[in-house]
């Protein structure tokens, strides 16, 4: 098995994908996930609380009300474009392995903060190469999904022949309108503002701008 990270949350002419970055590895697993796993895994990658819980939401809560523990989940299997994975949760000094689908239990492995593990030869048979090109990931090989990235993205770059991990720089927002955001002249942008601006975001679905919106945010916080 291999740890893996979320590189991503594209969305595509058929649907939601999320990207998933093998350690040590110059492929992604994409695997398609429906709308709402998708809201509560976008939720979580953004730090954004939505006012009534999700299903995620629900299941952490026994979780942690249940004293049960979520030690890490597993993408195990593929079959075709179906993907398998398992829970592996600790209850009463035993693990207990459950079955479920990749997109449940990376959304959960988000609320848990546990970390999500890719068998190698799921790697080998759905993993695809990226490349990266002016500052942008795009895929090389195996095109099956349109590639979008939002600005938190971790890039890959090569180190000591290696592939590593490094934060990308929050950019400026461009659509937003400064006159609303300044401050008594100044340039930093409205804390208020930039809030409507995320709920709107969330709401609405446009994930990479709230991305956006919750870099300007956190920006504003340090």
């Amino acid at each position: 098995m291999v740890e893996a990270k979320i590189l991503n949350l594209a969305i595509t002419d058929k649907g939601f994908v999320v990207i998933l970055k093998p350690e040590k590895s110059d492929k992604v697993v994409p695997i398609s996930i429906a709308y709402l796993e998708a809201q509560s895994i976008m939720s979580s990658l953004i730090g954004y609380k939505i006012e009534r819980p999700l299903t995620h939401d629900i299941i952490y809560s026994i979780f942690q009300n249940c004293n049960i523990r979520l030690i890490n989940v597993i993408i195990d299997n593929v079959h075709i474009d179906t993907f398998f994975a398992k829970l592996v949760i600790e209850h009463n000094a035993k693990n207990i392995f459950i079955d479920s689908r990749p997109s449940d239990a990376i959304a959960l492995s988000l609320k848990s903060k546990a970390p999500i593990f890719i068998e190698e030869h799921v790697i080998e048979k759905a993993g695809i190469l990226l490349e990266e090109n002016d500052n942008l990931m795009k895929v090389k090989e195996g095109i099956p999904f349109t590639y979008q990235k939002f600005e938190r993205d971790e890039l890959i770059k090569e180190k000591n022949g290696e592939n590593i991990f490094v934060k990308k720089e929050p950019e400026e927002i461009n659509n937003i309108d400064n006159n609303q955001l300044n401050n008594n002249n100044n340039n930093k942008k409205n804390k208020e503002e930039l809030q409507k601006l995320l709920d709107q975001a969330v709401k609405e679905e446009r994930y990479e701008d709230a991305a956006k919106y919750r870099d300007e945010l956190d920006n504003l916080t340090e």
